[in-house]
């Protein structure tokens, strides 16, 4: 690495890249009959981040099974979501043992979900001097955008990603990174039960955020906006200000990472892991 290089991380959506890698790929099962086909997808789209940013840094931002500050909030957080397939569910444990086998550092911490591990993290990058790359699938993650983070937006399967900086988030969807939870407390979000305001989708909620410039400038001129629009405004008030405050990532949670720890040079020792699993694809790209 040159002096004149910046040092670099790569902070990664464990949920997000298991579930995708999941849903992307047909069943596949090691020899033992496991299944393997989010563990296979994940690795992939890692690998592929690796290779294309070499990273000097690597860090795995894991969700906890438990209650965080935004059910405290709302109790109703996240509660439409289903049941984890079994096919997936007996995936997560198997992915974190080949990610401890290779040495790769895994942050998570209790009340918190790993998108706000993920802004913490960035953010203390950021202060570092460090550049940040987040890879996801969310595009929750979108807000974080900014100074020295950038997104990797997992798309289409497992082979395609979209850099983004916050201009790139801006020409690509229509929002600023600081809009993102302003577009989430008109229109909700109904993956993870956030209300929104009722009757606003998309569409809208893009116009009125374009109009306005924020919630707060669209909920002060709500008394200007004629018809059902306007009465949906007036009447969603509360619940818009406690959407967008789910919808917010936390960035000071109380993590700490020493950057220079978080190496990924020690891969290969996953290596008989990969291969007692099937996963040969893998393998050959960790060795490679």
């Amino acid at each position: 690495m040159s002096d004149t290089r910046k040092q670099t991380v790569l902070l990664v959506d464990g949920y997000s890249l298991i579930f995708r890698g999941f849903h992307a790929l047909p069943l596949l099962t090691a020899p033992d009959g496991a299944y393997t086909n989010a563990v296979h997808g994940f690795f992939s789209m890692l690998l592929k981040a690796l290779g294309d940013y070499r990273p000097d840094g690597l860090c795995v931002m894991m969700d906890m099974h438990a209650p965080t500050f935004r059910h405290t909030l709302y109790d109703a957080y996240k509660g439409t979501r289903k049941p984890m397939p079994e096919e997936l569910r007996t995936q997560l444990p198997l992915m974190r043992e080949m990610l401890e086998a290779m040495s790769i550092r895994i942050c998570e911490l209790e009340g918190y979900e790993a998108d706000d591990l993920l802004g913490t993290a960035a953010r203390l990058a950021n202060e570092r001097g460090i550049h940040a790359y987040v890879l996801t699938g969310d595009r929750d993650s979108l807000q974080l955008a900014g100074g020295e983070t950038e997104i990797i937006l997992t798309r289409k399967g497992i082979t395609e990603s979209l850099l983004l900086d916050a201009q790139g988030v801006y020409d690509t969807y229509g929002f600023t990174p600081q809009q993102v939870p302003d577009m989430k407390g008109l229109m909700g979000d109904s993956s993870d039960n956030i209300p929104g305001i009722p009757g606003i989708g998309e569409k809208t909620a893009l116009k009125l955020i374009g109009e306005y410039g924020s919630l707060d400038g669209v909920l002060e001129h709500a008394d200007e906006v004629r018809g059902k629009l306007g009465e949906k405004l007036r009447a969603g008030r509360e619940m818009a200000l406690l959407s967008r405050e789910l919808g917010t990532i936390c960035r000071t949670a109380p993590l700490e990472i020493d950057f220079d720890s978080c190496g990924w040079d020690r891969m290969a020792q996953g290596i008989p892991l990969l291969e007692r699993y099937g996963l040969k694809t893998i393998s050959r790209g960790v060795a490679a």
